[in-house]
């Protein structure tokens, strides 16, 4: 086993046997929003090597790539958990917060930095794409 986390309520939990395929941080609209902060940090894993414990609810929309992405939370706390992609099929992002431990976490990229607050510090030595 890699990793395990869960939601703040413990309501839901999972576990990677793997680690991660990718990791990012993303600026756009949508993660800030999601968040409520200035970016959204994410572990990508092949779903397979993904057990999920529990229910989560579920808010899907169309990115402006025209993707649509699928993204889940827990319906008791309110805890951001999951992402998945149309276009990324057997893929799913889990937040970096979401983890027990998540020292391992380092984004390889940066994604919508033109959409980063200016009061949101930029990672140095950190590719950074201005869209996706």
């Amino acid at each position: 086993m890699f990793a395990t986390g869960h939601c703040l309520c413990g309501a839901i939990s999972f576990t990677a046997k793997a680690p991660p395929i990718r990791m990012a941080q993303c600026h756009c609209e949508d993660c800030r929003r999601m968040t409520g902060t200035g970016h959204h940090v994410q572990a990508f894993f092949k779903s397979e090597d993904l057990a999920i414990n529990g229910q989560p609810a579920v808010f899907e929309n169309v990115a402006d790539s025209g993707s649509e992405r699928r993204r889940s939370f827990c319906a008791a706390c309110g805890s951001t958990l999951f992402s998945e992609r149309n276009t990324a099929p057997g893929v799913m992002g889990i937040a970096a917060g979401a983890f027990d431990n998540s020292d391992w976490f380092t984004p390889g990229v940066v994604l919508y930095a033109s959409q980063r607050p200016q009061w949101d510090p930029e990672l140095p030595g950190i590719q950074a794409n201005e869209k996706m």
